[in-house]
């Protein structure tokens, strides 16, 4: 030992107590100043819809949360999606948010349905675990050491371990507040190599760190924007040289810290802070970062590596008042714009700060804002399509500028709080039980069933219809489906839509604000009419044969030739080819186009409007008549006396809106002759044209006609090549010619006779009339219907 100048040569026990104090303090500092790099090697995809949360297992096999499509997407090591798990039945999944690895088994905090659900690492589902309270726990992250669960309760702000042996809910701690122990909205937890939990405190900015027992040691973050202070943490990972990591996910960056200390952002080899749109999920596995971006779809994965930083000094509070700067984050004293949303909108107006809440951390609303279509706001502009808005919007409802944003509707300081959560208002700034908030801004729109003048019937779908059964037989206001009468139908009573507080139809019976389905905020897409079919069942149809059994005007067909209406062209029939929701025509049943003088069918039925101001016109000859729906002429229109589009069946042709008479005369007729019989006999409507002789032989005769020049009817009733002499032979209801044979035209209508009222031909050169009767066909054409006539010349059939 010679030579030896140290002090511990002289083996000094309080010296060396010194000495190695001070080398554990060296040694001490040098970690406090280790810090980490992240190099990007691989992204994960596979088509995941704001995936929350990851997991890794021992071979590396990376299980991703798809929460919002219900699933689990395994990825191999080498980042290619290795198989699907996808639970069904009592292993189904309602927004689930956290997952963790235990050996063997693979937990899923199913927070919608209040449980766990485990599963092997294969994906076979072996047992739930129901949690069950007062208010039922919502588990949104969780962690698995020693057969226990840990986990953080959304809905009662608090932690919770659960043992699995006895699935038996053994402690839980916590409540919501700001104090020391208190939560608002806990989130991501992990476990150190010590048995210390550290868990993600939301909307309070920071991370708490506590014992198995639930004992609060310390607490590191704060709300701000200062060094070491926080503002919407979320993802939480610990590395094996004990950095811990947090992502916040509206600032979208990753804060490392050690004991406490600040030490900066994760950053890339150059130097340059690491940025995602909305970081939730973090996972540390061996050397690697896995940090799930909900709103980006995906996950990044990156290698980390050590490096030598200096810890930065944790400043103070970032503004007076932190609980304002949850969200008016440009109330903050050290507040610099960010490149975060658009530079004129203020942070608190921004979709991102929304969505830093609202993915599921404390609202989850993924199935809504954060897909489909949206309510038009500053940032879901109308396309150059939309008219140019018909009402002023309150000066109740703030704006950026002069657009909407999700402050125009929503507010978290409504001071009717007991009555937003009894009625499960979403915050509004109006209680929104019958429509209100949506009849602030869209008065127009508005038509109730009981009042045709706010705005004229006809215009809008009307709102206020009860939808349960009717006091007496044709109550007004209430729906004529019996179908109805339950309220909303499966199809819609299974999406985001209510009725209002009198079971009545109101604005979001049909309309969802967030995660709709189409442009028009519907909740199912209306593409061949499912919308509307949804509760107008009896009125659509799928194909032709569909729509004869129900006796309704063809729906979802394919036009032979597309057809001009208006400013659109069709190609195929749906129900909004003629109805519209919001602009229709004044006093029709939301038409956009009036059917009253036939221009609506005419667009399709190209000429047959010929028949106004003709004999079978009903609203010049027949005025104070009714079709067999009650019905007169000016109230049904030019076709509505002898058609009807949605209320004919199966017994009576071309949805004949007449009486149904039999004929019980002598003579020879088809069904479809009938029809005309209805209004040509001495009870009907056309008694002073009364026809009483009208039959052809048929028997034994073969008749040939092209259907153009003159129609004849098969036994079935359908026009053919070949068939037997009716009426539309030789008549057309729909083309009056009197004024098309004077030379000039006359421009008033004529009473037409036996010459020119309603027939095809006058010359009947090239039809088949000639070849059986020659010199008579003249005769025997213009005086069919004369008793006379039927004695003249030959019986062809003796």
């Amino acid at each position: 030992m010679s030579g030896c100048t140290s002090p511990i040569c002289y083996g000094d026990s309080v010296t060396l107590r010194l000495f190695a104090a001070t080398l554990l303090l060296l040694a001490a500092l040098q970690q406090a100043t280790a810090g980490l790099v992240a190099e990007k090697v691989m992204l994960l995809t596979g088509e995941a819809n704001q995936p929350s949360d990851i997991a890794v297992a021992d071979d590396g096999r990376a299980y991703l949360l798809d929460g919002v499509n219900g699933r689990v997407l395994v990825f191999a090591p080498a980042g290619a999606l290795d198989f699907t798990i996808r639970p069904i039945g009592a292993a189904a999944l309602n927004l689930p948010m956290g997952i963790a690895i235990g050996g063997d088994r693979l937990f899923i905090a199913d927070s919608g349905n209040h449980r766990f659900v485990i599963f092997d690492l294969n994906g076979n589902f072996q047992r739930n675990i129901p949690l069950t309270a007062n208010q039922p726990p919502e588990p949104v992250a969780l962690l698995f050491e020693d057969d226990r669960l840990f986990w953080s309760d959304r809905r009662n702000h608090q932690l919770c371990q659960t043992d699995l042996r006895r699935d038996d809910q053994t402690l839980c701690w916590g409540k919501q507040g700001s104090g020391k122990g208190d939560f608002d909205y806990p989130f991501q937890l992990v476990l150190d190599e010590e048995g210390y939990l550290y868990v993600v405190d939301v909307l309070n900015a920071r991370v708490q760190q506590f014992n198995r027992a639930g004992h609060r040691f310390f607490q590191l973050g704060g709300l701000g924007l200062a060094d070491g202070q926080l503002y919407r943490p979320n993802g939480l990972a610990l590395t094996q040289s004990g950095l811990l990591l947090v992502s916040d996910a509206y600032l979208g960056t990753i804060a490392l810290f050690r004991n406490g200390r600040f030490l900066g952002l994760l950053r890339d080899k150059v130097g340059k802070p690491l940025r995602f749109e909305v970081p939730v999920g973090l996972t540390v596995w061996q050397d690697r970062l896995y940090v799930v971006d909900t709103a980006a779809l995906r996950v990044e994965v990156f290698r980390l590596m050590d490096l030598d930083i200096k810890p930065v000094q944790k400043n103070g509070p970032a503004a007076e008042d932190k609980s304002c700067i949850r969200c008016h984050l440009g109330w903050a004293s050290d507040y610099q714009s960010t490149d975060r949303g658009l530079k004129s909108i203020p942070p608190v107006a921004s979709k991102e700060m929304c969505y830093s809440c609202h993915h599921g951390v404390v609202i989850d609303s993924r199935r809504s804002i954060g897909q489909g279509e949206q309510h038009p706001d500053i940032h879901h502009p109308l396309d150059d399509r939309d008219q140019e808005r018909k009402d002023k919007l309150p000066e109740s409802f703030p704006q950026v500028g002069d657009e909407l944003y999700c402050g125009s509707c929503h507010t978290p300081h409504n001071v009717e709080v007991e009555q937003v959560k009894l009625d499960h208002n979403p915050w509004l700034r109006v209680l929104d039980r019958d429509g209100d908030l949506c009849q602030r801004c869209h008065e127009s729109k508005l038509n109730t069933a009981l009042d045709s003048e706010n705005p004229p019937a006809g215009i809008n779908h009307p709102v206020g219809i009860y939808l349960k059964q009717p006091p007496s037989v044709g109550a007004e206001g209430y729906a004529t489906a019996e179908i109805l009468w339950q309220g909303l139908p499966k199809a819609l009573a299974s999406q985001e839509v209510k009725l209002g507080s009198q079971q009545q139809l109101i604005c979001q019976s049909c309309h969802q604000m967030h995660g709709a389905k189409s442009e028009a905020l519907l909740p199912i897409d209306n593409r061949d009419s499912a919308f509307c079919e949804s509760c107008h069942e009896r009125h659509t149809a799928h194909d032709l044969d569909e729509a004869r059994h129900k006796g309704i005007h063809p729906v979802n067909i394919e036009l032979e030739e597309p057809v001009k209406m208006g400013d659109v062209e069709v190609k195929r029939v749906t129900c909004l080819t003629c109805h519209t929701a919001h602009d229709g025509v004044r006093d029709t049943p939301s038409l956009r186009f009036d059917h009253r003088n036939g221009k609506l069918c005419s667009f399709c039925h190209d000429g047959f409007g010929a028949v106004a101001e003709s004999d079978h016109d009903l609203r010049q000859t027949a005025k104070q008549s009714k079709n067999r729906f009650g019905e007169m002429p000016e109230q049904s229109g030019l076709c509505g006396g002898c058609h009807s589009l949605h209320r004919g069946d199966a017994v009576l042709p071309y949805l004949f809106a007449g009486g149904n008479h039999h004929y019980q005369g002598e003579e020879h007729t088809t069904k479809r002759n009938q029809l005309c019989l209805n209004c040509h006999r001495k009870e009907g409507l056309a008694k002073e044209s009364v026809v009483e002789h009208f039959s052809h032989p048929s028997e034994s005769i073969i008749l040939r006609s092209e259907s153009e020049v003159m129609p004849l009817l098969a036994k079935d009733g359908s026009i053919s090549e070949f068939g037997e002499i009716a009426c539309i032979t030789c008549h057309d209801p729909h083309h009056w010619t009197a004024q098309k044979e004077y030379d000039p035209p006359v421009t008033e209508a004529i009473e037409g006779d036996i010459n020119n009222s309603f027939l095809r031909h006058q010359n009947l050169k090239g039809t088949f009339c000639i070849g059986c009767h020659g010199l008579e066909t003249r005769p025997k054409y213009k005086y069919y219907h004369d008793e006379l006539v039927r004695d003249i010349g030959v019986d062809y059939l003796k």
